[in-house]
């Protein structure tokens, strides 16, 4: 399966970190989980299967993986200040414990 380019590249760490960090986890991660989040409570209020809710709710889930491992190595590979990366590895993990757990 070919991934897009910008994929690839964010997977391998590859995208600058703002873009990586802004873009690809914040912006796109969001977008889907609330979305994803918004079908499984459809579902939940059309009282169909809670097992089709519980997919709907974690179809994102592949994504914000990539997306995090991407950010993260983008941060491992960042030349500008160290503690900049090092906020951004922290913030990645503060959103993707949020993302677990909610």
């Amino acid at each position: 399966m070919l991934f897009p380019p910008q994929l690839t590249q964010l997977w391998r760490g590859e995208l600058p970190l703002r873009e990586a960090f802004w873009r690809y986890l914040i912006t796109y991660d969001l977008l889907l989980n609330l979305g994803a989040t918004l079908a499984a409570l459809t579902v939940v209020l059309a009282q169909g299967p809670i097992v089709f809710a519980a997919i709907f709710h974690l179809l994102p889930l592949p994504y914000s993986i990539l997306a995090a491992i991407g950010a993260w190595r983008s941060a491992e590979r960042f030349e500008g200040s160290q503690t900049l990366a090092s906020l951004a590895k922290i913030v990645i993990i503060v959103w993707v414990g949020f993302g677990l757990v909610f």
